[in-house]
């Protein structure tokens, strides 16, 4: 329940099943699902098939396990329609309002339309449509309707200004005059997009319409429909567009190649529900702190759509990266060994996966971070050469030749991290050096890159009898 209300909220999510899962429709998701929790309310999920030729069940497939991921179960957590299977509910209600002359059958032709449009685009005009039928005798349009084409439309009130608290956008008006009379059904009682979800909305006792603010120019005539059908009509919001770098609605196919727009190429791409749901609720809400890592459960608990804010968002792939790395290092390790698991298809312990999220953004990189804490990742002599330090790679062997007495000396038992960094602090000391000289070539001695985790870390994964082979194999000393 609302503040405003004791009404218990009611949305819903109405995907169209027509082509993959795009970050808005996820993010819309992910608002609505949020809103409703929020308010111990609940979400109905219903499918907009009413396109057959584009409508496949491989979409919505791809919809419901991809919003899944992200943590929004519909199919377990909610209520699931089809609005085709609404169909005869829907020419019911068409068949009273053409008795109550609510709507009326139009007999322009598709062609002369298109000709005032064009002739609207060449004026640089708003096209409106005022339908010379409006005003003909029901018992001659029924006699009409027996020959000739039509489409059934709404008699829009002239004149009369449609206004609503948007509880994104606060107060919006919208006069009738621009809009005119619309079509609501074909000439065969199906019914089109606006009398269709006006009708479903108030069957299915939808209290809050959370949508994109691209639905802005609907709302007029939906509610224009909801009055003519004797119904109460929603509260809406409606959130800002997501647009590109430059600034254009985002598209998959505007954007940057590795830019991910499908929740199946964040999938890809190796992130985690976690962080592409952290990245989604920055596109467009602001907890008014400074605060930007949140659970799901912490989301629930403090989202509010009044802060949302009604100016567009712009998609910054950078930081889904960033909100990914953070929670690569946040989420709980057997939860990564799972995630891993599902991607990868290998069982990794965790102990490597503690190591290897430091350094990794995405699953993929961790499967690369993996490899030198997995297998053996070969050699580079090279690698001992650092140009700031003054390094060169007999000055590394050196170094590695007093490490490895150091390393032998540590029993199995006491191998942990943290035992070779409190021998090696020593050892530092001892040869009265800086850490520099000490730390690199033990570390790329262990992982044969530049970057890597530290070379404790690495060691204790790895265990004692591969540090030492690798470490006498990169000081020339591997016995063969």
């Amino acid at each position: 329940m609302t503040p405003e209300t004791q009404t218990p909220v009611v949305v819903r999510m109405p995907p169209s099943p027509t082509g993959h899962l795009h970050l808005g429709t996820a993010r819309a998701a992910l608002f609505n699902w949020l809103f409703a929790r929020h308010h111990s309310g609940k979400i109905i999920f219903r499918w907009e098939d009413t396109d057959r030729e584009r409508s496949k069940p491989e979409f919505e497939r791809e919809i419901l396990d991809g919003l899944k991921w992200l943590g929004m179960d519909f199919e377990q957590e909610s209520e699931i329609f089809r609005q085709t299977e609404n169909a005869e509910l829907h020419r019911q209600k068409l068949a009273k309002l053409w008795e109550e002359e609510k709507v009326f059958p139009c007999f322009t032709p598709a062609e002369e339309l298109e000709e005032q449009r064009k002739k609207a685009a060449t004026d640089k005009t708003n096209f409106v449509f005022w339908s010379p039928w409006r005003e003909l005798d029901k018992k001659t349009a029924e006699e009409k309707m027996k020959t000739e084409k039509f489409v059934w439309r709404l008699r829009t009130p002239r004149d009369r200004w449609i206004v609503w608290k948007d509880l994104v956008r606060k107060k919006v008006s919208v006069n009738t005059d621009t809009i005119g009379d619309f079509a609501v059904a074909r000439a065969d009682g199906s019914v089109l997009y606006f009398l269709a979800n006006a009708i479903d909305d108030a069957t299915q006792n939808i209290t809050h319409v959370l949508r994109g603010e691209d639905h802005i120019s609907n709302t007029p005539k939906q509610m224009l429909l909801y009055e003519a059908l004797g119904e109460s009509e929603p509260t809406f919001g409606h959130i800002p567009l997501v647009l590109d770098q430059q600034k254009r609605k985002l598209s998959k196919r505007n954007v940057e190649p590795g830019v991910c727009v499908l929740v199946k190429d964040f999938q890809t791409a190796g992130f985690l529900p976690e962080g592409v749901v952290n990245g989604l609720v920055f596109l467009g809400w602001n907890p008014k702190t400074t605060e930007e890592i949140f659970s799901m459960e912490a989301l629930v608990e403090k989202f509010e759509i009044t802060k949302v804010n009604p100016g567009a968002a712009q998609y910054d792939f950078g930081k889904m990266l960033w909100f990914n790395s953070q929670w690569m290092r946040r989420v709980d390790v057997k939860k990564l060994q799972q995630y891993f698991a599902d991607f990868s298809g290998k069982s990794v312990p965790v102990e490597a996966l503690e190591i290897a999220r430091e350094k990794a953004k995405t699953l993929v990189e961790l499967e690369d971070e993996l490899k030198y804490l997995l297998d053996d990742p070969g050699w580079d002599a090279s690698l001992l050469m650092h140009e700031k330090m003054g390094l060169t790679i007999e000055d590394g062997q050196k170094m590695l030749a007093e490490i490895l007495p150091l390393l032998k000396e540590i029993s199995e038992s006491e191998w942990t991290a943290e035992k070779l960094h409190e021998v090696s602090v020593k050892k530092i000391e001892a040869l009265g050096i800086k850490n520099g000289p000490f730390m690199w070539p033990f570390r790329v001695a262990l992982s044969n890159r530049k970057g890597s985790a530290g070379p404790f870390e690495i060691a204790s994964v790895i265990g004692k009898e591969e540090t030492l082979r690798r470490v006498e194999r990169a000081a020339g000393t591997e016995k063969h």
